[in-house]
């Protein structure tokens, strides 16, 4: 069981790393610059990704079929808290590393869980993206608060209410309310279709941004290798262990799988691409982070893999 399900997420993973890579190669050679990117982030944030979320919230959300939805709002803050916990045991108070305690924490909890979801799982991909918009309820606006303070490097920076708005956090909301009210049926087929249409863009694109996102890296400023070290331990070890333990304990496997497996690859993804937006908004180390970004990246390639395959090969 774990080499077949090994081989099959290493195959989906490494995918979506040819694509990363031929993004990587577009941006290295300037065929496509950052504002190109630039660009392709915001359609995609403020746009697809909205529509998305929508269109499978609508449809695949249901109160009364899955009365225990809120576990997954609930999941996202569980694991914002349980990552921050570990990195701050691991780098201690020190404002030179808060940076690196930040990318600890958060996980892409979308732009990678996504394509991954779609094509280990593609019979219930559209269940498994509803639980990653869940999720993110919870794991969103820690992140664009705590998260953000931490990143831009500066102690004083203010949190504003505006921080926990965004576009895939309204739309997230939106889609709910519509459901809970009833009043998600009102909504013309044509709309939803048309929504639809644009939603099918994200997962490619957002993998084609991410690998253009990592291609502009440089390693020649590369992070202490003891905190590299206590990132990756964090972010690979520590996080998918402990949601390994706790789910396995509670039997959760038997009356949840695709929740379960949902949870091994959020605990097991690398740091959220949000980060490096964080860093070019806020100020911040943004060489230092590129660099631990682009290496807990490439870790993931075997990591993800490897968690989801002991997962798969201990329950069942």
């Amino acid at each position: 069981m774990f080499l077949p399900t090994f081989t099959t997420v290493f195959s989906a993973v490494f995918q979506l790393f040819i694509i990363s890579a031929v993004a990587g190669v577009l941006v290295r050679t300037k065929i496509v610059s950052q504002t190109h990117i630039q660009a392709l982030s915001a359609v995609t944030v403020n746009i697809f990704l909205p529509c998305l979320i929508v269109v499978k919230t609508v449809s695949q959300f249901d109160p009364s079929g899955f009365a225990q939805w809120w576990i997954l709002p609930l999941s996202g803050v569980l694991i914002s808290l349980a990552g921050l916990g570990m990195a701050f045991a691991l780098f201690g108070r020190r404002p030179e590393k808060r940076a690196y305690i930040s990318m600890a924490s958060f996980q892409n909890a979308i732009y990678i869980v996504l394509p991954i979801g779609q094509l280990v799982f593609p019979d219930q991909f559209d269940r498994l993206a509803l639980y990653c918009f869940l999720l993110i309820l919870g794991l969103s606006p820690i992140m664009w608060s705590v998260g953000k303070v931490l990143i831009s490097g500066d102690k004083d920076a203010a949190i504003r209410w505006q921080d926990f708005v965004t576009p895939p956090l309204v739309a997230t909301l939106a889609a709910i309310f519509l459901v809970v009210s009833g009043t998600s049926a009102a909504i013309p087929d044509s709309l939803l279709s048309a929504m639809d249409l644009l939603g099918q863009a994200t997962v490619p694109l957002a993998v084609f941004i991410l690998g253009a996102t990592l291609g502009g890296i440089s390693l020649k400023d590369m992070p202490p290798f003891a905190d590299v070290i206590r990132v990756t331990g964090v972010k690979f070890i520590l996080m998918p262990a402990a949601a390994f333990a706790v789910m396995y304990g509670l039997g959760l496997y038997q009356s949840m799988p695709l929740f379960c497996s949902v949870i091994i690859l959020q605990t097991s993804s690398p740091p959220a691409t949000n980060l490096i937006l964080m860093v070019r908004n806020y100020g911040g180390d943004a060489r230092s982070v590129a660099s631990m970004m682009l290496l807990q990246y490439l870790v993931c390639i075997l990591a993800m893999p490897l968690w989801l395959s002991l997962w798969q090969t201990f329950t069942r």
